[in-house]
């Protein structure tokens, strides 16, 4: 049996009404029927112990795909399907550990039937409960079947009728057009007759009594946890999954792809954002074609980081974020991984370029963010500050404490180091942790220097002859 905080999801649209469902099944979560693109937002929004596919969509929006099937089973929810859409596609998926139910699973999984029309019907809106406006061929073969057993109509009678219903387009399907053109065609007054008369008491409702056998099936056996299942991730399911499946937001379910379409036209740093994304993915591509791959210890060295970046201070605090973020475990783990890769590849480039460490580079990212100019300019007075103050400043003489200089440090402006000091020094482009101490006593040095010359200039300014307050007596 399932968690009861892992909910078990049902499908259902036109095959029958919600609240016989309910009363069946009454722990269940009633959806409309399945649209391309709900299961795999399902899996990772609502988390349930069990999906049951009985409805889904044919023309009205595009049908779920069977790789979404395979997502869920990958993932450990047990997927059930019957009647329609669900029959079709568990059908296609059972081998990988999907469960069927019913007579028209059957039909479908053992090559009987084969056509998607045979379950296919036209149908309301939900606020009209999703009615049947035409009949499925898998209820109308059903009830030729049985009024042949009856003695109602002949097996030529019954063969004939089975074509004429299938000849007709799915939306059109019906009894009394079944009827009407069987009339049409000559086919004896008397034999249709009775078999109107057969329809209207006996009519077989296949589809109903399969979704029904699902439910039961479920009520009473309890979830089976699916097999072991890894998804082939194709170009179109990877396109599927990253822009069409949706995450939940204030209520409402949005498409990942309108995020990302908001973010382009209303974030003012879209263009850079989109830049540096870019850029991620080509060190990605370049990681894989070097087979370049992050280790364990190097991925949790990334989570510190990461933690300690964003003050993620708790394992809640964490947890947090990651659903303020839309991600789920899996694709957590799978950004820290990138993460430890890209940070690899660049460590890498940093010890090719050892002399010249990163210089070049940071004064052309300085230069394309417009922030060169500012830049250089605060470290030419910083320069000049030290020069007037210091001329004579030798670094081996000062004996402050490394820890005293970085707290100072950190104090008075925005640096704000996550890891140790030797890995920041190396990634920030500095020969090594006593490089770093040297341009934390210059800037410690050039802040005093500038704070004691604002102070004698504000001295002076207030001690000036004739500027107090009994200048004019």
């Amino acid at each position: 049996m399932t968690d009861a905080s892992s909910p078990i999801l049902v499908y259902l649209g036109p095959t029958m009404p919600v609240a016989d469902a309910r009363a069946i099944l009454p722990q269940a979560t009633f959806l409309p029927p399945a649209a391309q693109s709900d299961i795999l937002t399902a899996v990772d929004t609502r988390r349930p112990a069990a999906i049951c596919i009985i409805d889904g969509v044919f023309t009205q929006d595009l049908s779920i795909w069977h790789k979404e099937i395979l997502y869920a089973l990958e993932r450990g929810v047990a997927v059930y399907g019957a009647s329609s859409m669900g029959a079709l596609r568990v059908a296609e998926t059972a081998a990988f550990g999907a469960v069927g139910i019913g007579e028209i699973y059957q039909a479908f999984a053992s090559g009987e039937l084969t056509a998607d029309d045979e379950v296919a019907v036209m149908h309301a809106t939900d606020d009209f409960g999703h009615r049947s406006l035409s009949d499925a061929m898998v209820n109308i073969r059903a009830t030729l079947a049985a009024a042949l057993a009856a003695g109602v109509i002949d097996q030529q009678q019954h063969d004939d009728l089975a074509a004429t219903a299938k000849a007709t387009f799915f939306p059109e399907r019906s009894y009394a057009r079944m009827l009407a053109d069987a009339r049409s065609a000559g086919m004896d007054p008397a034999a249709l007759a009775a078999l109107q008369e057969f329809i209207a008491t006996s009519a077989v409702d296949r589809k109903r009594l399969d979704a029904i056998a699902l439910l039961e099936h479920v009520r009473d056996q309890g979830i089976t946890a699916p097999p072991d299942v890894e998804v082939t991730w194709s170009h179109p399911f990877r396109t599927q999954y990253e822009r069409d499946r949706r995450v939940a937001r204030n209520g409402t379910e949005v498409p990942r792809s309108d995020i990302a379409s908001y973010a382009a036209l209303h974030l003012p740093d879209f263009a850079q954002l989109s830049e540096s994304a870019l850029h991620a993915a080509l060190v990605d591509v370049l990681g894989e074609v070097l087979h370049v791959e992050a280790d364990e210890a190097a991925i949790a060295a990334e989570l510190d980081r990461f933690r300690a970046d964003r003050r993620l201070r708790t394992d809640e605090d964490l947890a947090a974020w990651q659903a303020d973020n839309d991600l789920t475990d899996e694709e957590f783990a799978d950004l820290l991984r990138r993460q430890a890769v890209r940070r690899k590849l660049r460590s890498w480039l940093i010890s090719r370029k050892y002399l010249e460490r990163t210089t070049a580079e940071v004064l052309a990212e300085l230069r394309l963010r417009g922030k060169y100019p500012s830049t250089a300019d605060a470290a030419a007075y910083q320069q000049q500050v030290l020069l007037a103050a210091h001329p004579d400043f030798e670094f081996t003489g000062d004996d402050t404490p490394l820890l005293d200089l970085v707290r100072e440090q950190a104090q008075e402006t925005h640096w704000r180091p996550t890891v140790a000091l030797d890995q920041w020094a190396f990634e920030s482009g500095f020969k090594d942790v006593s490089d770093v101490r040297y341009e934390l006593v210059r800037s410690r040095l050039a802040r005093r220097a500038t704070a004691a010359a604002l102070e004698s200039l504000t001295g002076a300014l207030f001690d000036e002859p004739g500027t107090g307050a009994d200048a004019d007596r």
